[in-house]
């Protein structure tokens, strides 16, 4: 063997390791930032909507899941591209299910506001004083509004001023009532008048924009059911078509052709989805 194929064997074999070492090392500080995703995930981010969970058992089970099921599902089904598939949906299962939750605990607290504002304002009426009128939203109110002020009450017992306490809401749940909540709360208190008639006006006003926001959500419901119907049409279609050719759509799978169909495919669905939803959504 002459000198120069010595060489670049050489060259091969250095480059082949280094490529292996950045492998691994990136493989382990993606794990790394993947089990500290996950621990705080479960520690702060799940609490904030007062679903609690043993972080360091949450971090194992999403772990023994990817771990299990991408092989499982590959050695069944015999394809790699399967596996990989299901090990996508397993790391983005923890964020996708945390947002599902906090989108629909925010939209039941939006709908609980307007309720929770009334019954301030009716104890402000009856004589009481600020904490005490929301210790009736904690103690007679339905959830998560009872939680939210349950905990805001907490806070201020354990000797955090009103404004921080109040801040603190706003800040959690990022709604922009709650935010005009807590400036009505804020302007009334220092510069004086009737607290009570300021916020049943604010609920008031938050009910009429709920109400509206509903409105908007019925009449743009069949557009959305059309959307999920034209979407989900090709996808039948493939599958009605493999399941009576399938030695034909096979090629979708086995082909370099095929896989860039399929990757048109979805470029098109996703962007039909995208623009549906943008056409459907009406921000009040």
């Amino acid at each position: 063997m002459s000198a120069l194929a010595l060489l670049v064997a050489g060259c091969f074999a250095i480059t082949v390791v280094a490529l292996l070492l950045a492998g691994v090392r990136a493989g382990r500080s993606g794990s790394a930032r993947h089990r500290e995703s996950l621990r705080r995930l479960g520690a702060v981010e799940l609490a904030e909507l007062f679903v609690f969970v043993d972080p360091a058992r949450f971090v194992r089970w999403n772990l023994a899941a990817l771990a299990v099921l991408p092989a499982m599902l590959g050695v069944l089904t015999g394809r790699v591209s399967v596996g990989a598939c299901a090990a996508a949906g397993v790391l983005c299962l923890p964020t996708l299910l945390h947002r599902r939750l906090r989108r629909q605990r925010l939209r039941r607290l939006q709908r609980q506001l307007p309720d929770a504002m009334g019954a301030i304002a009716s104890g402000l009426r009856g004589g009481l004083s600020l904490p005490q009128a929301l210790e009736l939203v904690a103690r007679h109110q339905p959830r998560p509004v009872a939680q939210e002020f349950g905990l805001l009450l907490r806070q201020q017992r354990l000797g955090l001023p009103m404004d921080e306490v109040f801040q603190g809401l706003a800040t959690r749940t990022g709604l922009h009532d709650v935010r005009m909540l807590v400036a009505t709360l804020g302007i009334a208190r220092d510069l004086g008048g009737g607290l009570a008639e300021v916020v049943e006006r604010l609920a008031e006003s938050v009910r009429r924009r709920v109400a509206m926001e509903d409105r908007i959500d019925a009449l743009t419901a069949q557009g959305r059911m059309q959307g999920a119907i034209v979407g989900a049409l090709p996808l039948l279609v493939a599958l009605a078509l493999y399941l009576m050719e399938p030695a034909s759509m096979g090629r979708l799978f086995t082909t370099s052709v095929g896989w860039l169909v399929i990757a048109v495919v979805a470029m098109l669905e996703l962007t039909g989805w995208a623009l549906i939803r943008k056409v459907t959504r009406i921000d009040v």
